[in-house]
């Protein structure tokens, strides 16, 4: 179940690629102008403490039964454990309320099946904290179905928008090719085991004695290389030796040995097609984003401690939220 919940979450929040202090244009303002206890707000979506506080306390906890509480005790370089998941937390918040946002401007809803999930993962979850802690995250069980609501609608709206489109890719932009490659200092020796090359020469051999590079037989995609290495590359023939050219401080030669790998093109195109979906989202969200103010209580989140919660052992409502909305 700890790799589920954590898989789930993890998945979201990394296929989103957003955070609150990387929003393209928009415009941040560090601001005491929000009421007391609401957070950040990114248009007209808001995030109080209460709700932060349930997502930090659950992911502390859940770091605690994989890593145990003496992980608080380190720090990477020189912020410490507590501050860095507080950091990931108001991030992660924050893409998930932008993606509320953007499911407004786009009209996407949840449907009543999703609404009525909701309302089951915050009743148990709600029932599983103790009076107490209930009390002193002041929350209640509408604040944590709203939650539940948010997170749901966060993954509907990238979904829905990168999966429902038709995108078709064609052979030649998902053509994965495999090659031979030598990198030499100098221009003149390259030009001269060029001309070995055509001679007969093996080219593994010669690149073992020569080559800068550490691998010779690689294959490459459209992208994966720079724009002369991938012009020379894809438009060689199968077994043909390429020109010399210039690139990464050398000077190329390339041997083409498969112009087209079957297997792992047909695989590429399902990669190509999704990079393309997300290229759309991204486009869709910066345009939405660039002409919204974000404004964030900096100074209520940096008070924030955990020794404070001590008395609050919640770590299941990811748990709940992977029960009713899980795959």
């Amino acid at each position: 179940m700890k790799g589920r919940r954590k898989g789930a979450v993890v998945s979201l929040l990394l296929a989103l690629c957003l955070c609150l202090s990387g929003c393209g244009n928009t415009k941040i303002v560090l601001t005491t102008g929000l009421a007391s206890d609401e957070l950040f707000r990114i248009g007209e979506v808001s995030c109080g403490l209460p709700e932060a506080l349930i997502y930090l306390l659950n992911q502390k906890g859940s770091y605690e039964e994989v890593y145990g509480i003496e992980m608080w005790e380190y720090d990477i370089g020189d912020m410490t454990m507590e501050d860095y998941l507080k950091n990931q937390v108001i991030s992660e918040l924050a893409q998930v309320k932008s993606m509320v946002l953007l499911a407004g401007e786009q009209e996407i809803l949840l449907t009543e099946e999703e609404t009525a999930r909701a309302q089951k993962a915050a009743a148990e979850y709600f029932a599983s904290l103790s009076p107490q802690e209930a009390d002193v995250l002041k929350t209640d069980q509408e604040m944590v179905e709203a939650m539940y609501r948010d997170y749901c609608l966060a993954f509907k709206t990238y979904r829905q928008i990168t999966e429902d489109v038709s995108i078709e890719i064609s052979e030649d932009e998902a053509r994965i090719i495999l090659l031979q490659q030598m990198l030499l200092p100098e221009e003149h020796l390259a030009e001269e085991l060029r001309e070995r090359l055509e001679e007969g020469e093996d080219f593994g051999s010669l690149a073992s004695n020569y080559s800068k590079l550490s691998q010779t037989t690689v294959s490459v995609a459209r992208g994966d290389k720079s724009g002369e290495y991938e012009e020379v590359a894809f438009d060689l023939d199968n077994e043909e030796i390429s020109r010399v050219f210039p690139g990464d401080g050398g000077y190329y030669i390339l041997k083409c040995l498969d112009t087209y790998l079957e297997e792992e093109s047909e695989a590429n195109k399902v990669q190509v097609a999704q990079r393309q979906k997300t290229e759309r989202f991204q486009g869709i969200y910066e345009d939405l984003m660039k002409d919204t103010l974000s404004e964030f209580q900096e100074k209520l989140w940096q008070e924030v401690r955990f020794a404070d919660y001590e008395e609050v052992q919640t770590r299941s409502f990811f748990d709940f939220y992977q029960k009713y909305f899980g795959d």
